[in-house]
């Protein structure tokens, strides 16, 4: 079998409609991803357009041709959708057909009619652009799979543009060679249909499993860190500010009566306030400050490079706010507070838990002076394993 633009085209149809049969079922098994079922469908219309190019050519049929190369454009257009939708972007339809319409209405202008597949080659280029800067991870989730088909995309993007060039500046009467540019295109097309099936099914699965992970460390009710997760992220804060010889506060927080408001207003408004006090501490928090559920109406805030002053403060505003803001809950007075500890370390030797069981002697001084109140436990000399304790 000679390796010509026909054949290559005949391989690119049955690569490309086998990956859209891939991730067509990879959809239909998991419906929350719809970019896989968005760029099978690309897939597919894709595989379609090339055998209608082999049979417009063979029949030297233009209008077979036309449609075919105006469907490829479309497939492109659904590919930027598909990235769109993956980064939880909107992605109009109106745009995605927008590039195929431009290719109809340019194929019925005699001035331009000529120039219809270089047309079709660059408005396809410019759909995959869009698609690397939808796929670009800003802000996002940082998926190492992102950038193979980031990658790929580009490149596609790069080889439809040089025939576009190629196409603008000769027209051929007859299939070019292998090393033509249409070839080129060919050949590269089906390294990115592989390519990009493969790492698309990567990139789903990586999202799944880092949201597993984040999940496992997130408290259900509230969206902050459990016990495990803020204990890891605090050592990780901690070791950091030993290495720097930087201070450490950690203040520990109690709803105060939280039962009472259990027991006479019910669990739905116990949830509520559990859940206005993580919204305003979280307001009120900076974006390297750790906060997380320790259980039940018990939570923690690790402040790195902060010293006792400073961390007072912003547990006092946190204390205020919260009882503002929870004056009136699911319509009820209820008048809930927080009581708050407050304790820092300043040398090598500090360790985490010896700073929470610090800042939780200054919560119980707290809750013991009468409740809604804030106590400070000063400074911690932990050299040579002592400890030095001052509540105020």
């Amino acid at each position: 079998m000679n390796l010509d633009v026909p054949t290559l085209m005949a391989m690119e149809s049955f690569v490309a409609i086998c990956a859209g049969v891939i991730l067509l079922m990879a959809w239909s098994a998991n419906r929350r991803e719809p970019a896989l079922g968005y760029w099978g469908l690309s897939d597919i219309l894709v595989a379609a357009g090339i055998f209608g190019l082999i049979i417009g050519s063979a029949w030297h049929e233009p209008s077979i041709v036309i449609g075919a190369g105006n469907g490829m454009v479309f497939a492109q257009g659904l590919q930027w959708k598909a990235a769109r939708i993956f980064g939880g972007k909107p992605a109009p339809f109106a745009l995605v057909i927008l590039g195929a319409a431009v290719a109809i209405c340019a194929s019925f202008i005699p001035v331009i009619q000529d120039f219809g597949a270089s047309l079709g080659l660059a408005l396809s280029a410019v759909y995959l652009v869009a698609t690397v800067v939808a796929f670009w991870p800003v802000g996002q989730l940082k998926l190492p799979a992102r950038w193979p088909i980031i990658g790929l995309a580009a490149a596609h993007a790069t080889i439809l543009s040089i025939g576009a060039y190629a196409t603008w500046n000769a027209t051929h009467a007859v299939m070019p060679p292998l090393l033509s540019s249409f070839g080129l295109i060919h050949f590269e097309s089906i390294i990115f249909a592989v390519g990009t099936a493969v790492f698309l099914l990567a990139l789903v699965k990586e999202r799944s499993e880092a949201a597993a992970r984040v999940a496992a460390g997130m408290d259900s009710l509230t969206g902050i860190a459990n016990r495990a997760a803020f204990m890891e992220a605090a050592e990780k804060v901690m070791e950091q500010c030993r290495r720097d010889n930087a201070p450490v506060s950690v203040i520990m927080f109690d709803l105060d009566g939280f039962k009472s408001v259990n027991d006479t207003y019910g669990h739905a408004t116990g949830d509520s306030v559990i859940q206005k006090f993580c919204a305003v501490t979280a307001a009120m928090l900076r974006p390297g400050d750790i906060f997380g559920r320790l259980g039940g109406e018990e939570f923690a805030v690790v402040l790195p490079r902060s010293s006792i002053e400073p961390a007072y403060v912003r547990a006092e505003r946190i204390r205020v706010g919260f009882a503002q803001a929870c004056r009136m809950v699911e319509n009820g007075k209820t008048n809930a507070t927080v009581s708050g500890g407050v304790a820092v370390g300043v040398n090598a030797g500090m360790t985490l838990r010896e700073l929470l069981k610090f800042s939780d002697e200054a919560l119980y001084q707290a809750k013991a002076a009468g409740r809604n109140r804030i106590r400070r436990a000063g400074q911690l000399g932990l050299e040579g394993g002592s400890s030095v304790i001052r509540v105020a």
